[in-house]
Parts: C-alpha cells; structure tokens; sequence
C-alpha cells in the first residue's frame, strides 16, 4: 500500500503543487536559490522544482531523494535540463552519506514536516555544513500564533499523514532549527497561497551554524 501511495503521490505531485508554485512558491525559491553558493546540498529534492532555480556559479549541487518514484522523475529532469556536474543519490534526510564539514550550502523546501525524525534530519544537516555555511529552508509549519487553526492541524494531521507521504501539520520547525545549533539570519513567517489553511503557515529564510 506505501508504494502504491508513493508511486501516486509522485505522479501526481507537480500538478498538485502548480497552483502552489505559481502564486509564490516560484517566487520564493527563486528569490531564496539565487543566493545559494559552493558545494550544495539539497535534501529531499523529489522531483526536481528547485533545480531550475540554481545559478550556474556552485562548485558542486548534490541532489538527495530516497523516493524510488521521485528519484526517476528527478533522473529525467536532470537530464532534460543539460546542466553538467549534478549528482542524484538515494540518501534519506536522516543519514546523509558525507563527511562531516562537506557543504557550503544545504537546501530544504517543504521537506522537514515529512522526515521521520526532524532533529535528526536538523542534526545530520548541522554535521554537513561548513563553519559559517548555511540552512536555506521553506518550510510550511504549525500555526504557532493561531489556537483555532492550530486545532485544526491537530485533528486534520493523522489523515494528513496516511495520504500526504507523512507530511505533518503541526511541526514547529523554526524552534527545531535553534534547537540543532542553526541560527535563523533570516527569516519570515508567511501563509501559503494556494492549498487548504492547514497547510498555509510557512517560514522561509536562512538560518548559519553556529559553534565548534
């Protein structure tokens, strides 16, 4: 039944997202990538949305997605782009096959409210980057400052999951990341334009590692 979703969920996943994308997730990716620099890291790529945004000036772009179903969707977008020096593996968010200290930059967009484990997946992101490298994130995330919507991510989140690739609701990722030894330089709280009001609350920015 997991493959069966997975399958579906990759399929039908860029047509889901267009309305999305097209109101402001565009946007925001473009605004945010075109910072990016060095040897990056984008985990949970899927099927690829962020790679158009890319500027052509990174040493190296490592794209990770353990998706079977997403990966081929993300093979053939590679291809069809003709951008040289990519590379696609199979690591999941939470054991990431790299040494410690490996990356300028790690990318996540709407990635953490489906980890299974997010302060790992924050902790193996901390142990990638450089000394000063950056957390470039969107992420759509609990309605922290709304009880009533708050509510609503509860009860509408144990569907959410069965049906969403286990993407949560009620994920208060903006502390999660303090919490991994990740300073926000940025960031923004803002709603989603598109998709139904439980999913609107976003954060979006930058966040350096901090400390030894």
């Amino acid at each position: 039944m997991k493959s069966i979703r997975s399958y579906f969920m990759a399929k039908f996943y860029d047509a889901t997202m267009k309305q999305s994308e097209e109101l402001c997730l565009g946007r925001w990716r473009s605004q945010l990538l075109e910072h990016v620099s060095g040897d990056t890291l984008e985990i949970g790529t899927g099927t690829g949305v962020n790679l158009q945004y890319y500027p052509d000036t990174m040493n190296r772009l490592v794209l990770s997605e353990p998706d079977p179903n997403m990966r081929r969707i993300l093979e053939q977008k590679v291809q069809e782009s003709g951008r040289d020096g990519v590379e696609i593996t199979c690591d999941g968010a939470g054991r990431l096959d790299h040494a410690d200290e490996s990356f300028d930059s790690i990318v996540s967009t709407l990635v953490l409210c489906s980890v299974d484990d997010q302060a790992e997946s924050l902790r193996e992101i901390r142990r990638l980057l450089r000394p000063g490298g950056a957390f470039y994130f969107i992420e759509h995330v609990v309605a922290v400052n709304e009880p009533g919507l708050r509510k609503w991510q509860r009860f509408f989140e144990p569907c959410w999951k069965l049906f969403g690739g286990n993407c949560h609701l009620t994920r208060d990722t903006e502390r999660a990341i303090v919490a991994a030894g990740l300073a926000p330089q940025e960031l923004e709280r803002t709603s989603m334009l598109g998709p139904p009001p439980v999913v609107r609350p976003t954060i979006k920015g930058v966040a350096r590692k901090t400390g030894a």
